[in-house]
């Protein structure tokens, strides 16, 4: 693992998911965690968690490029569900009686983690770094694989393709 492999976007991500891990045991509504108040916030809370993880564990692996932008893709998809989940809960509709319930600095600080892990998976789309040493020496790798180039295919005659008959 090497941890100068982690781009900035990856590192938003790091950030945001460690956050969201933690954030979601503090106090959100009335006194009551996110893990307590919140039925399917909880569960989406949990996969944002997860994929961010991979998308950060993926990249420090060495895996290739395209595993790490699939985990990036099904991060910023799930994490966008999961703002917007939050967005309604704790903007709108928060658990519980209304009036009664206090909306903590924990909804907010989790609002904050949903959104640097989109935002982060985001710009790791969006940072393709193709001249780097880590970049090439992937590509040659793969290149290495696949073996020699083929030739091209031979140049077509046009004289013979206009004395075919016409189907």
């Amino acid at each position: 693992m090497d941890l100068r492999r982690l781009r900035s976007g990856e590192l938003v991500v790091a950030v945001g998911t460690a956050g969201l891990a933690i954030v979601m045991f503090l106090d959100w509504f009335g006194g009551r965690s996110a893990w307590e108040t919140l039925t399917l916030g909880r569960l989406l809370l949990v996969v944002t968690v997860a994929l961010g993880a991979t998308l950060v564990v993926m990249t420090l692996s060495r895996r290739a490029v395209s595993m790490a932008t699939s985990a990036a893709t099904v991060t910023i998809g799930v994490g966008a569900l999961a703002l917007l989940y939050l967005l309604y809960r704790v903007g709108i509709d928060e658990p519980g009686p209304n009036g009664l319930v206090s909306i903590d600095a924990g909804a907010y600080a989790g609002l904050a983690c949903v959104l640097a892990i989109v935002g982060g998976a985001w710009r790791t789309l969006d940072d393709e770094r193709t001249q780097a040493a880590a970049s090439l020496e992937q590509t040659e790798r793969v290149l290495a694989v696949r073996g020699a180039p083929r030739s091209p295919p031979p140049e077509r005659d046009p004289k013979r393709e206009s004395r075919r008959p016409a189907r």
